[in-house]
């Protein structure tokens, strides 16, 4: 018998992928445990998949849907919204291209009833092992805080290869998050809007926020081996190419003056960025819209910290 968890709302930012979301949304109401509400905020821009959702959304008896439609494309804003319609004091952050297990929810209710838990960080199971050792040396790993989710001075948010049990997290994936609304509302936690369009990263500015006050108040951010899902990553709608390159490095570098993380961060993204630009190179693969958005960092400084971007 599936039992409703009356403190929990999934909320979900969907954008011309109604194959993908029905998947998604269906496998949260087949879970031992499912929310009391899941919320939709729709970027949509055909009526074709508009209508497909609706239409979809209008069969689901078990839980309460609510819908959103914003004209305008930008997944922060998108979230915010579906913060500001959610009921529940527990948030789970949801892609609308994830398969959630039948124990997802219960383990998320479970771990939740600690009160020292402030967030939980979701497992994908489709992400692989990496075994290569050649990321401590460009920057995109953390060799000391290598055991724990981490952010990196280059602005790159890590998980550990392995969780076994449950380990800390300074921040978490945006496919499946779980968070306290009212700590959000506490500490006045908003997703940044100017990270605009289908950002990169704004899971990592918005999570690591949240850690820094959780640690602040000696409150735990977790990932725990019994919190996984599938991330399928769908390809019914994708960022153009160039402008995730650009958004990669552009963002990166506002992210580290707004965290305040100093010089070192500086030279660690630069490092990083040489190498991702060389591997690019060897690879032809969007050297020229990588090596594009790089030159525009370094021209653009000024403008990019204060959130001005150009996407190529």
């Amino acid at each position: 018998m599936i039992e409703k968890v009356l403190s929990i709302s999934v909320l979900i930012p969907t954008m011309n992928r109604p194959k993908a979301l029905k998947r998604t949304i269906d496998s949260y109401l087949k879970g031992s445990l499912i929310p009391n509400e899941i919320i939709i905020i729709d970027q949509s821009n055909q009526n074709e998949f508009i209508e497909k959702i609706k239409n979809f959304l209008r069969t689901i008896r078990q839980t309460e849907i609510v819908y959103y439609h914003q004209d305008l494309a930008s997944l922060t804003i998108a979230r915010n919204k579906g913060l500001s319609l959610a009921k529940n004091e527990v948030i789970v952050w949801s892609d609308d291209d994830v398969d959630v297990y039948e124990d997802t929810l219960k383990n998320v209710a479970n771990i939740m009833c600690d009160k020292s838990v402030s967030m939980i960080g979701g497992l994908d199971d489709n992400m692989g092992v990496s075994k290569s050792k050649l990321g401590y040396l460009i920057g995109t790993k953390s060799f000391i805080k290598r055991e724990i989710g981490h952010v990196t001075l280059s602005m790159l948010g890590r998980y550990p290869d392995r969780v076994n049990g449950e380990v800390k997290t300074e921040w978490a994936m945006g496919y499946f998050f779980v968070i306290r609304k009212s700590l959000t509302m506490k500490w006045h936690l908003a997703w940044d809007e100017k990270l605009n369009s289908y950002a990169y990263p704004e899971d990592l500015d918005f999570s690591y926020n949240y850690y820094k006050r959780s640690k602040k108040e000696q409150l735990r951010c977790i990932l725990s081996d019994k919190v996984h899902v599938k991330h399928l990553g769908s390809l019914e709608y994708r960022v153009p190419s160039r402008t995730s390159t650009f958004m990669y490095v552009l963002h990166r570098y506002y992210l580290s003056v707004k965290h305040d993380m100093g010089l070192k961060s500086k030279i660690a993204m630069g490092w990083s960025n040489f190498w991702f630009k060389l591997w690019k190179k060897i690879k032809k693969e969007n050297y020229k819209d990588f090596k594009d958005a790089v030159k525009y960092l370094k021209t653009h400084k000024k403008e990019i910290a204060s959130g001005q971007f150009f996407y190529g």
